[in-house]
């Protein structure tokens, strides 16, 4: 087999292997995925702690506009009481255990009141902590899509670069030997044909060192192929 003939097949892997290490970092790259979990864990734990901080304003509200109505009724019952219309001893105890009931439920709002006091700035301080770090981590995630589409765009007008200068270089190749390396290629994810790492005579596409026989058939010009892998290998010294 004629060297010409290799060098030709070798022009055309290489375009080849291009292809394939486009293909290969377009489906490694990284688009954000590790941030987008870690936004959506943020996210749940945003809203646990912020509905948290809201319960407990929440509830102050409520026992404020409790104690209001607790001060409006008292009002009602004392304007009763000693306003001459309550002259009954029964009506004047109940109105008594009335007002003592309604205190006792202001003082124990009052007592929750001051609890919650001290449980809602640190709850609110959690839940700023946690929404500012789901922000930067939205915005890290937002600034590595946009990234992202731009190593995209450039992979694809690397592929389609590539992919024309292809059918030309394809042409001159011998007819038999390309129809093996397509065949070898198909099997191997668009890798056909490897380079021979000359200092120890490996194969680049697995390792293996090669045996004697393969360099010296390479060194002939000859088709050879890896006993491992079964890639077609190019030798530069048996090429030139």
């Amino acid at each position: 087999m004629a060297s010409n003939d290799i060098l030709r097949l070798w022009r055309l892997a290489q375009i080849d292997n291009r292809l394939a290490d486009v293909r290969q970092r377009a489906a490694n790259l990284d688009v954000g995925q590790k941030l987008a979990a870690e936004v959506k864990a943020l996210e749940a734990k945003v809203a646990e702690v912020s509905g948290a901080h809201h319960a407990l304003t929440g509830e102050s509200k409520d026992l404020e506009l409790a104690n209001g109505g607790i001060a409006e009724k008292l009002k009602r019952i004392d304007k009763e009481l000693y306003g001459g219309k309550v002259v009954s001893p029964k009506e004047v105890e109940n109105f008594n255990k009335e007002i003592a009931a309604l205190k006792r439920q202001s003082d124990k709002n009052d007592e929750r009141l001051l609890e919650l006091m001290e449980l809602t700035p640190p709850a609110e301080e959690t839940a700023i902590k946690w929404t500012r770090a789901l922000d930067q981590r939205r915005k890290m995630l937002a600034k590595r899509q946009v990234e992202a589409k731009a190593e995209r765009t450039e992979l694809e007008n690397e592929y389609k670069g590539l992919a024309a200068q292809r059918p030309e270089i394809a042409k001159i190749v011998n007819p038999s030997l390309l129809a093996r390396y397509e065949g070898i290629k198909a099997k191997h994810a668009g890798i056909g044909m490897v380079e021979v790492n000359i200092r120890d005579n490996t194969c680049t596409g697995c390792g293996t060192h090669l045996p004697e026989r393969t360099i010296q058939g390479l060194k002939d010009d000859k088709p050879m192929a890896c006993e491992t892998c079964h890639r077609l290998l190019y030798y530069t010294e048996g090429a030139v």
